[in-house]
């Protein structure tokens, strides 16, 4: 869990990049919201790398299984 969540933020941080590349030149970028909200991301980041240090592993495997599930319900209760 702990790779697989590394390998998931060095993904993130190359999505993130190509996104950047492509609004900076974007006239329609509103800069102000933008860096708040790369603001966040960097936080997140850092808060959920440490957090998924000190948390416990089968604890965290069942919180994610739990709310996966949770989501495919109400996503089929909605389309439906």
């Amino acid at each position: 869990m702990r790779s697989a969540g590394a390998t998931k933020n060095v993904l993130a941080a190359v999505m993130n990049a190509s996104a950047v590349a492509i609004f900076v030149f974007s006239p329609e970028v509103r800069w102000l919201q933008a860096a708040v909200s790369c603001a966040g991301a960097v936080a997140g980041g850092i808060v959920g790398g440490v957090m998924l240090n000190r948390v416990n592993e089968k604890v965290l495997r069942v919180v994610v299984v739990v709310i996966g599930v949770a989501l495919t319900i109400g996503l089929f209760v909605r389309a439906g």
